[in-house]
């Protein structure tokens, strides 16, 4: 008898840690902030997690999005024996999670990048003014008297020995000087989720291929007739990026003149008309032809042209009249 009770007790003990191991894989939500539970009393162990990470995708599984581990980004705090986590997508802060800290490797094996812009969770918050009226504060709004405002036109100030809530320069109502710091917390954590975190290299380049994908999509409209052509070097642009020399080559067979000396019609004073009408139209091809090559790489402008006129002949045969058009294709805002 002595024997089955120490089995049965060692049976509910094995049961018990079990249990334990499978509820430290599972997530519940609050709100903004999603935990990995480590109690047995929080969820049920088959209830299925709210976010999970499988192959190269983030999965929210209650709306059904994924997001691809490439384009994810993960920065780090250590909470105790937890690790809290702020997830960035595509440079946008889309939750924060947290695991056990022997766990967190779980980010980069599965090929989210590590960043350095770390946010920390902010939960729904109930709070009261002077007068007792309750202040309901969810992530990115304030609600007070059955109306929501935007946390970021939320400004609380100091008066005597309270503070003013204020929406955009509006009075709302009275605050004792914790409930300010809350607010202004809940600010600031939003403002920063919103616009990333100052100072880090992942706003940095966040902000860089911004430019560059506005860049990209102006670029995208400009037609060769817009590109800007000049032989000026020092100039008065607002030149953002020198790209690369380009040029553009046109040649015309020498036979083309002679056809044209045929005739002196067109001759008067030394000067041919005819011949200065076939060059200007050769210039005319090199330099659209430039804004074409121009638009090839990118660029809207092109600073620092020159012509080149030259010929190439040999072996007693006419030769070829070459003509080059080249300079520096650059991007300018207008």
């Amino acid at each position: 008898m002595a024997e089955l009770k120490h089995v049965c007790i060692a049976i509910n003990i094995c049961l018990k840690f079990n249990s334990t191991i499978k509820l430290l894989f599972t997530i519940k939500v609050s709100k903004e902030r999603y935990v990995f539970s480590k109690s047995d009393k929080s969820t049920p162990s088959n209830t299925k997690p709210d976010w999970s990470l499988k192959d190269k995708e983030l999965i929210n599984n209650i709306t059904g999005n994924t997001y691809n581990t490439s384009d994810l980004a993960y920065a780090l705090k250590k909470d105790g024996h937890n690790a809290i986590a702020a997830i960035w997508y595509k440079g946008q802060f889309l939750c924060n999670l947290t695991t056990l800290y022997s766990q967190s490797g779980i980010y980069k094996n599965h090929g989210v990048k590590e960043c350095d812009a770390f946010i920390e969770g902010f939960d729904d918050t109930n709070l009261a003014d002077l007068n007792s009226n309750e202040i309901e504060i969810s992530l990115p709004y304030l609600k007070f008297m059955n109306k929501e405002f935007g946390l970021a036109g939320i400004r609380t100030q100091q008066n005597q020995n309270h503070y003013d809530v204020l929406y955009y320069g509006k009075y709302l109502t009275q605050i004792s000087e914790s409930v300010a710091n809350t607010i202004e917390k809940a600010k600031d954590i939003h403002l920063t989720r919103k616009y990333g975190v100052n100072g880090s290299k992942a706003k940095q380049d966040y902000d860089k291929q911004k430019i560059e994908h506005a860049i990209a999509s102006k670029l995208n409209k400009v037609e060769a007739k817009d590109v800007l052509l000049t032989t000026e070097t020092a100039l008065n642009l607002n030149i953002t990026k020198r790209i690369d020399v380009i040029t553009a080559e046109c040649a015309y067979g020498m036979n083309i003149f002679k056809d044209i000396f045929a005739s002196f019609s067109d001759t008067f004073g030394g000067r041919s008309n005819s011949i200065q009408n076939t060059l200007r139209d050769a210039r005319q091809t090199a330099l659209t032809e430039l804004r074409k090559e121009a638009i090839s790489v990118g660029a809207n402008a092109v600073i620092g042209i020159d012509l080149d006129y030259s010929e190439i002949s040999g072996g007693g045969k006419s030769g070829m009249l070459f003509i080059v058009a080249s300079g520096t294709a650059v991007i300018i805002e207008n």
